[in-house]
């Protein structure tokens, strides 16, 4: 493995703080609903930063409601597949970084479940420890904000179940 550059917690960390303070600046006046960790393990450990708000995903859900699938999206299920669903928020991936450098994707070849564990579970500590902060106290949060850390291929409610085991609060809980 040591052919591959590696990020570590304090980089990754770093960087979390620092774009998202950036990104908190750049943006008065908006107050957000949820943060997420939208990663792509299997492809350099990408971790992508994603905000939202409210007001967009009363746009979204309208969008969807008056659309071809209008009753899925009038159901619970279907409200809460696109609230959660970091492809449809505002700011999906405002900002990115590879964990890993692995221009040729060949870091998961071996040992791939075992490192895809590793990465979530950092990942997923990391989002707890992110929580503490002055950066993500400074974020104008709606009062039933939320954060998930998730691969881009799992489900949502798979970040509730691995941030639950780690803290137990409403910011970690989809409703």
């Amino acid at each position: 493995m040591d052919k591959y550059n590696q990020a570590s917690a304090d980089k990754i960390m770093l960087f979390v703080k620092n774009e998202v303070s950036q990104f908190v600046n750049a943006h008065p006046g908006e107050v957000f609903s949820a943060f997420a960790f939208d990663c792509h393990i299997r492809e350099g450990v990408e971790l992508n930063l994603c905000l939202t708000t409210h007001s967009h995903l009363n746009d979204i859900l309208h969008y969807y409601q008056t659309g071809a699938r209008r009753a899925y999206y009038q159901s619970d299920e279907g409200i809460l597949s696109l609230k959660y669903n970091t492809g449809d928020w505002q700011y999906q991936c405002f900002s990115s970084m590879n964990c890993v450098e692995d221009p040729d994707y060949s870091y998961f070849e071996i040992n791939e479940e075992q490192k895809y564990q590793y990465w979530l579970s950092l990942l997923a500590q990391l989002m707890i420890e992110f929580l503490q902060t002055p950066e993500y106290e400074a974020i104008p949060k709606y009062q039933d904000f939320k954060v998930l850390v998730y691969d881009h291929d799992e489900e949502p409610e798979n970040s509730e179940v691995r941030l639950s085991a780690l803290l137990d609060s409403p910011v970690v809980r989809l409703n």
